[in-house]
């Protein structure tokens, strides 16, 4: 019986068969995320996984880790993998920790407004299941109809609601967390490791199994808006003055192509929101919405319209049809870029000829989270290959005007130590701490490895993106 032969038989006994999966058609489901994957990266990585695990409860998770330390597998856990950048992509096979069916939502603390669930919930159903009471989600992400409470923890957490309540890490009180040895911990804001440290990790450091969220009372009064503008730095500047003189719960700003598919926009470029908060207070800011979009030659759209955008907030990626397929990043940006970032955008779309959608987050009067996306062909290998490197020249520009990559993952690991190089040492140093045999979620984040475990320099991979731009111009 070989070594893997061993581990899977183990496996199944601690676990159950029921738990374990090496299906052949299942593991090439989870050789992916979101994106699509450029033929090229199957010759340097090896994505496939060896099992697939899907564990129900905390002790399954501490049970999986402590056998993969036992047999040295690395762990790659996965929640919807609405995020694009490669997290939950293996990259030299090992176990996928599938946690979907940690799913239960536990508690309401009705007295206290505190919410507790389970990692793999999604966020709809949190969404769903609070309609029923008095209290309401103060942020939640822009993928909620598929994306998990555990994985938008490990990625950022930033979204709807954090211009107006912060980050989602500041709306936690608590994480139940399993450390690559197997131990479990509770951790808060006073605990070592903090939340703030094992939030935004990109599960390289724990994973979390269960979480306590802060609720918000649900607001008397709610009133979404939408506002046309016939030029993209008309709408850019009157949202910074909305940042400024309201207090809206969120406010997005989108051009191009997402004005196309709106059968109701006829302008260039729009924004909208929603204002929640007592009826006389929403009522009294969106009279000063309404100055100044008509001081920034704007105008409001009907309520209807305005409430049918905001109820559809979450179809963002419904463009991704008209490619089939996409290309792009995200980075959070400093406010007075947008306007060079966003032509900046509308340039590379020209030089390779792909069309361009971009939408902007506000998440302060300072700081806006920016997704740019060119709309390609994955069904065309060597086009969808030269445009590929399309996503790191955007980043190159966001860094170089102060902005810095809103996650990491396995495409833009090498941007880590240009934009954060704190934050990379502080990871660096928790992860050896942590992980010293570097078996959750390897390759990623901090540093990628080829399949053979040998490490790929970011700098290698950098020149190599930018020698296929090049080579783009004249294919």
């Amino acid at each position: 019986m070989t070594t893997s032969d061993k581990f899977l038989s183990e496996l199944i006994n601690r676990l159950g068969q029921e738990y374990v999966s090496v299906d052949s058609l299942e593991k090439l489901v989870y050789a992916h995320d979101f994106a699509a994957l450029p033929k090229f990266v199957k010759l340097l990585f090896n994505t496939t996984p060896d099992v697939i695990v899907r564990p129900k409860a905390t002790e399954h998770v501490t049970e999986i880790m402590k056998l993969a330390n036992e047999y040295k597998i690395p762990v790659i856990p996965r929640g919807s993998a609405t995020w694009g950048f490669g997290g939950t992509v293996p990259v030299k096979g090992g176990i996928i920790l599938d946690l979907t069916g940690l799913n239960r939502i536990i508690h309401l603390d009705e007295k206290n407004g505190l919410l507790t669930v389970e990692c793999g919930v999604v966020w709809e159903d949190v969404i769903r299941f609070l309609r029923k009471t008095c209290w309401e989600l103060p942020t939640y992400p822009s993928s909620a109809l598929s994306s998990t409470v555990g994985g938008w923890a490990a990625t950022g957490g930033i979204g709807y609601g954090s211009l107006k309540y912060g980050p989602f890490v500041k709306n936690v009180v608590k994480v139940t967390a399993v450390l690559p040895d197997g131990r479990v911990i509770v951790v808060d804001d006073n605990s070592d490791p903090s939340l703030s440290q094992l939030f935004g990790s990109e599960g390289i450091l724990c994973v979390f199994t269960e979480l306590t969220l802060k609720m918000i009372p649900k607001n008397e009064a709610e009133m979404p808006f939408m506002a046309n503008f016939s030029n993209f730095a008309n709408a850019l500047m009157a949202a910074q003055e909305v940042l400024r003189l309201t207090r809206p719960h969120s406010l997005v700003l989108r051009t191009f192509g997402f004005v196309r598919t709106k059968d109701y926009v006829e302008s260039d470029a729009y924004f909208f929101g929603c204002f929640n908060d007592n009826k006389r207070d929403v009522y009294e800011q969106y009279l000063k919405l309404d100055s100044i979009v008509n001081r920034y030659r704007g105008y409001l759209v009907p309520e209807d319209e305005a409430r049918r955008e905001w109820e559809e907030r979450f179809y963002t990626l419904r463009i991704k049809k008209w490619g089939p397929s996409i290309l792009g990043n995200e980075f959070i940006i400093p406010v007075h870029k947008i306007l060079d970032m966003v032509r900046y955008c509308w340039q590379l779309g020209n030089q390779a000829h792909l069309d361009v959608e971009v939408e902007v987050i506000f998440i302060s009067k300072d700081e806006a989270l920016m997704f740019p996306l060119f709309l390609c062909d994955e069904r065309k290998p060597i086009r969808y290959l030269m445009s590929a490197a399309i996503a790191k020249k955007v980043l190159d520009v966001a860094i170089k005007v102060g902005g810095r990559p809103y996650g990491y993952g396995l495409w833009n690991f090498p941007f880590m130590e240009i934009a954060e190089p704190e934050k990379k040492g502080e990871l660096e140093r928790m992860k050896s701490t942590l992980d010293p045999q570097n078996l959750l979620n390897p390759g990623k984040t901090i540093g990628a490895e080829v399949t053979l475990g040998l490490p790929l320099p970011g700098k290698l991979y950098s020149t190599f993106m930018d020698g296929v731009w090049v080579l783009r111009k004249v294919i």
